[in-house]
């Protein structure tokens, strides 16, 4: 009990210090934000939302393709409560989100929480894959501001040294394959003796379950619209303040990620680190430190309203909502 205290203490002062940080860095003051509410437009903004929740309905379709594995099917509308309610926690105690969403399906589709939590685990690691990859093609696509801010100084490889990487890598994948059984064996012995082994080896299985879903690729048609509805609601938002409307979809990629970072946090729905790492990503397309702040804190601000209001309502639906058969979903 004290040591839970001191861990939401913990993670409130450290949001209120991120965020008073990101405010008194820019100099924002709230007459920044009410000038920035009133240019905002607000048709651009109610598409966000709706592209936002939108994200939660395909990622509890997703959810129900894992529960499904597990021979129970608590139907969209329990899903999608159970959702939005583990976002809603999140909110309000810092990594209560997945527990609170599977704690909603244990009350009412009866579904036991060690398994849904198992599925829950299963998704974390296919996101975190994603959002690899998403790194990856913003260092891609996004390149130039990144360089210009972060490394003036560094000069792109020629060439030959790229031809002379990709000879490499082509060689160490086939020398890995001809050793393929000594590296199976070798990962094995790594995997139970280490605890950092171990938990890549669950991150693995995790992915690999996949194969075993009634409709895999159903699974990922899921997981793609997730985040392309993530991007999307990020790049909408964009466009819907005339100082970043003429941003780029790169901005809105790199935005994403590093919003994505602060949101990971382990604060209140990612207080603070949300602000200072959006307004640092709209700072690399010139926009003056307060104006980028100002940005952050709308967005941010969006985002939190929509899941409070809606979080909310499934929170009272689920009161309401009668207890399912564990494998009947209505």
């Amino acid at each position: 009990m004290v040591k839970s205290i001191l861990t939401y203490l913990f993670s409130t002062i450290l949001a209120i210090g991120l965020l008073y940080w990101a405010f008194s860095s820019s100099h924002l003051e709230w007459e920044d934000i009410y000038q920035t509410l009133q240019q905002a437009d607000y048709r651009w903004v109610s598409l966000a939302i709706f592209i936002s929740l939108l994200s939660h309905w395909l990622r509890a379709l997703r959810w129900q393709q894992l529960l499904g594995a597990l021979h129970h099917h608590p139907g969209v509308t329990r899903t999608l409560s159970a959702v939005l309610i583990g976002y809603f926690a999140n909110f309000i105690v810092p990594r209560m989100g997945e527990v609170s969403r599977c704690g909603s399906l244990t009350k009412t589709a009866g579904i036991p929480f060690e398994k849904s939590f198992g599925t829950v685990i299963t998704e974390r690691v296919v996101d975190l894959l994603c959002l690899l990859i998403l790194v990856g093609l913003v260092f891609f696509v996004g390149w130039e501001p990144i360089q210009q801010n972060l490394f003036p100084h560094f000069q792109v490889p020629s060439l030959p040294i790229w031809i002379g990487l990709g000879l490499t890598g082509m060689g160490t994948l086939f020398i890995l394959w001809r050793k393929r059984e000594l590296v199976a064996e070798t990962w094995t012995k790594f995997a139970s003796s280490s605890k950092i082994g171990k938990i890549i080896d669950g991150w693995l299985s995790g992915i690999i379950s996949i194969k075993d879903l009634e409709n895999p690729f159903l699974f990922i048609i899921y997981t793609l619209g997730i985040w392309i509805a993530y991007f999307a609601n990020t790049y909408i938002l964009l466009l819907a303040f005339p100082a970043s409307m003429h941003l780029g979809m790169d901005a809105g990629l790199i935005v994403l990620v590093l919003g994505t970072f602060g949101m990971a946090t382990p604060t209140q729905g990612g207080i603070g680190a949300y602000h200072k790492l959006v307004a640092a990503a709209l700072v690399f397309y010139h926009i003056p430190l307060k104006e980028a702040t100002v940005l952050a804190t709308f967005f941010h601000g969006t985002q939190m309203a929509t899941i409070l209001f809606f979080g909310g309502l499934s929170f009272i639906l689920t009161l309401f909502l009668p207890k399912i058969n564990l494998t009947n979903g209505k």
